[in-house]
């Protein structure tokens, strides 16, 4: 198949809390060059994945590649970090005599979803830039130290799902850690959610209370069980089935019986697709866990238009 020639454009975006966005393929080898891990599909480091995975993550046979991007975090004088992310390039493999028409209409859909996945690498500071804001008037041009990367956990025909691990802090004061997952629709170029996933979220809580999700080890440290978790939590389990009804966020309104505002938003869950496994992240004030479980454990609570379009895999 011959590839086609593409003319790239530098782009730069203004984001949230000093995030400056840019993309050009001469910078793109300067940062790559200076990171330890150069393989777009994994920049996170954790051997267990790579020890456990029942399938490595590769685009040989898909009908698009996934190449690395970044933007840069920090402005007017502060620090400035590179923040990774994936991009999804469909265009380098078409066909040289692909219409004109075909070719722009993939270069819009690759753009829409390497939106998606960037706006994953945003969310955790987002939140933390929200939060902070709210409840100690932190100027939004304070000086932080972010850092941020991922692993691309399945890419296949109809799915791209991604784990971003990310800290955050003042400088002078301890890391935030945190992170996220991103699931995208190819087909469609939207964002998946765990509430059209999952058709008992109370089935789904007693899985993870009864420990029927296996710890993911956090780099060398051991994760507890999840039961051991909840012990040190000042959650209800009434309030925890909102939250995950809630798209995994405890949701503060302002004061007012009328026309309340949501005032910020606080991740406590979060989700990915790893090979055949649901991953549940758990986050907390000082970190994040990670719990696993088949998803032939828990097809029984998967909406089975959601598993038809984006779980089973057809050869």
């Amino acid at each position: 198949m011959k590839r086609v020639s593409v003319l790239l454009i530098t782009a730069c975006v203004v984001m949230p809390f000093s995030i400056t966005g840019c993309n050009s393929q001469q910078q793109q080898n300067v940062i790559e060059s200076e990171i330890q891990n150069d393989n777009p599909l994994d920049t996170l480091n954790m051997p267990y994945f790579s020890q456990t995975e029942s399938k490595a993550v590769s685009t040989e046979n898909l009908n698009y590649n996934i190449q690395k991007g970044y933007y840069l975090v920090g402005a007017d004088g502060n620090n400035t970090t590179e923040v990774y992310y994936p991009q999804i390039d469909s265009v380098s493999i078409l066909p040289e005599d692909t219409q004109q028409e075909i070719l722009l209409e993939q270069i819009n859909s690759d753009i829409a979803k390497t939106v998606l996945l960037r706006e994953g690498s945003t969310n955790f500071f987002a939140e933390q830039n929200a939060v902070s804001t709210a409840t100690e008037g932190e100027s939004k041009r304070e000086p932080k130290v972010i850092t941020s990367y991922y692993r691309v956990q399945t890419a296949n025909q109809k799915i791209v799902s991604v784990l971003y691990e990310e800290s955050i802090s003042t400088l002078g004061s301890a890391l935030n850690y945190g992170a996220v997952g991103t699931t995208i629709s190819l087909a469609e170029n939207r964002l998946l959610q765990l509430n059209e996933m999952i058709t008992d979220f109370d089935a789904l809580l007693t899985l993870l209370e009864t420990d029927q999700f296996t710890p993911i080890p956090y780099y060398e440290k051991e994760t507890p069980y999840f039961s051991e978790v909840l012990e040190n939590t000042n959650y209800m389990r009434d309030e925890i089935l909102e939250i995950l009804k809630n798209n995994n966020r405890r949701t503060f309104f302002t004061e007012g019986e009328e026309e309340a505002e949501i005032l910020w938003e606080k991740r406590v869950f979060d989700w990915y697709l790893w090979d055949n496994k649901l991953v549940m992240l758990y986050i907390d004030d000082k970190g994040y866990y990670q719990y696993s479980i088949e998803l032939e454990k828990i097809k029984n609570i998967i909406d089975d238009t959601f598993y038809q379009n984006y779980i089973e895999q057809t050869e």
